[in-house]
């Protein structure tokens, strides 16, 4: 017998309110969302993909989306954007709605798709264009300090001499290599970087070196803006030179294309609204472009929510994402009344989260930073008894959060194998995790943890397996080394090619750490160190 219209849209109506019901009550409102701007604050744990995806699929049916009128999703990596795909698509079979009906991309990805559909306008093309890799460029980069230095020898004179300089040659030299490999590399990235993410081009950087750096009497003035457009200017040349382009100059390319009104009008047709995931991690320039993509084109209104965690954006140690946005965007939507907060985790257990909350309040209340606060106060709370996530604020083990303080290294991991050894035995399904600050220590971590003479604890005796996540990545460095080498070996002359390869040494742990510019104009102390030495 065939189902009425009338029963399917019954028992649609009944699996929405079945999903409403499974969430918890911050996600409950996102799910009410119809149109506008909304800002969620969620603290780590508190479900936002989960609140997302069932969102995202309510939308989608209460506002019957299809292939040509579609919910878009963009989060920051992937991996994440493929688990928010799994979970959207799941609710849509259920609810027998299209599965094109919505699209998850990350903010490269959707920037990229734009660009290519519209080359005319982005002057963008997959077929003459390559992604320029770290390796590369870092080497243009290089080559972009090289040609500022031949072209600029009064300013590069300048630095070097700095305020006070005994025209010495050997603090010429080491002064020499520090400028050439550490200060204006890092300037040129930082320029680069920074000023292009905010959509700034080497041309503008010069004007507000310009106009709007102001002179101090009586004192030497650097012109490092100055410095930094030049920098700019010659690695986008070396760039465009090379066929190249970098993550920010996709998105730059949509916004170009996104200034035709009427490509600007199809994209916003299609795109009946915004989610963003790790919202955090987003820069202004990323933000603009999400910003042109939710605009109503009829109404004007934007129709986007933001999720994210205002007070932690671990991608701002590499990229130029800085929670300061998010919160600003946050504050913005709570003088509209348009900010929801989710605060309920499931994550962690209690003791946990009192230790969290009280840091965050401490810091705040300490005013470290002035008047400006360096948290959003947010604190985090444990989820209902009748939570539907499976086992949400586990008891503690032990007393929840253990503080320690051992004498070396060694110890720190000798009392973490300990640790381990105590807790498997009863409870072999469980996950153990040790985080580290960089790869080296990781390294050396993951080297004790497999030596059980050396720490007293034979891990994998007990069925321990040890997974060291960074142990990929080093190996992809190897050819990067090898090659460092066999340049220093094909210049042996060169100091910047000695000091590379001495990087890699120290990198190694082969060589303590050390002044490696003294040692780049100096390579008889390191080869034939004296008593002094």
């Amino acid at each position: 017998m065939a189902t009425s219209s009338a029963e399917i849209a019954a028992d649609r109506a009944a699996i929405l309110e079945t999903i409403r019901d499974r969430l918890r009550s911050g996600q409950q409102q996102m799910a009410d969302w119809e149109r506008g701007v909304l800002a969620v604050s969620a603290v780590p744990g508190a479900g936002k993909s989960t609140g997302m995806a069932a969102a995202a699929a309510i939308a989608i049916a209460r506002h019957q989306l299809h292939a040509n009128r579609q919910l878009l999703l963009v989060t920051f990596t992937r991996s994440a954007a493929a688990n928010l795909k799994i979970k959207v698509r799941a609710h849509l079979r259920q609810l027998s709605l299209p599965l094109n009906s919505f699209s998850v991309q990350t903010l490269h990805g959707i920037a990229l798709t734009i660009a290519t559909r519209n080359p005319e306008l982005s002057n963008l093309s997959l077929e003459t264009l390559t992604l320029v890799s770290p390796l590369l460029s870092n080497r243009l980069i290089r080559t972009s300090v090289e040609q500022w230095i031949v072209a600029n020898p009064g300013p590069y004179r300048q630095l070097i001499e700095g305020r006070s300089f005994d025209g010495e040659e050997t603090e010429r030299l080491r002064r020499q290599s520090v400028l050439r490999t550490e200060i204006l590399p890092a300037i040129a990235h930082t320029a680069v970087r920074e000023a292009k993410s905010s959509g700034i081009s080497p041309e503008a950087l010069d004007q507000m070196a310009e106009n709007q750096v102001r002179r101090l009497a009586g004192i030497e003035d650097y012109n490092v803006l100055e410095i930094a457009a030049g920098l700019y200017r010659n690695y986008q040349g070396l760039l465009q030179q090379r066929g190249c382009i970098d993550y920010d100059d996709m998105i730059l390319a949509a916004l170009r294309v996104l200034e035709d009104p009427t490509t600007r009008e199809f994209w916003q047709r299609r795109m009946f609204a915004v989610f963003e995931d790790e919202a955090q991690d987003s820069s202004p320039l990323q933000t603009r472009l999400l910003e042109v993509l939710a605009v109503d084109p009829d109404g004007g209104d934007l129709n986007l929510i933001r999720v994210g965690d205002p007070n932690q954006a671990i991608n701002s140690t590499f990229t130029p994402a800085d929670p300061v946005f998010f919160n600003r965007f946050c504050d913005r939507c709570r003088q509209q009344n348009r900010l929801i907060t989710l605060d309920q985790a499931g994550r962690s257990s209690p003791e946990i989260m009192a230790a969290a909350n009280f840091l965050l309040t401490w810091v705040n209340q300490a005013k470290l930073a002035g008047d400006q606060l360096p948290f959003r106060p947010q604190a985090i709370h444990p989820v209902p008894a009748d939570d539907p996530q499976p086992g949400a604020n586990p008891s503690a083990e032990g007393e929840g959060l253990e503080l320690y303080s051992p004498e070396t290294i060694t110890d720190t991991v000798r009392l973490i194998a300990q640790r381990v050894a105590q807790i498997y035995p009863d409870q072999p399904d469980f996950s153990f995790a040790v985080l580290v600050r960089d790869g080296r220590q990781g390294r050396f971590v993951s080297r004790l943890l497999n030596q059980p003479e050396a720490i007293g604890v034979d891990l994998s005796r007990l069925g321990v397996r040890l997974y060291d996540v960074g142990e990929r990545d080093r190996q992809t460095q190897v050819p990067t080394e090898i090659l460092t080498v066999l340049r220093f070996m094909q210049r042996p002359h060169s100091p910047d090619t000695l000091k590379a390869a001495l990087r890699v040494l120290v990198d190694r742990r082969r060589i303590p750490p050390q002044d490696l510019d003294a040692l780049a104009y100096g390579p008889e102390q390191f080869l034939y160190p004296g008593p002094l030495d």
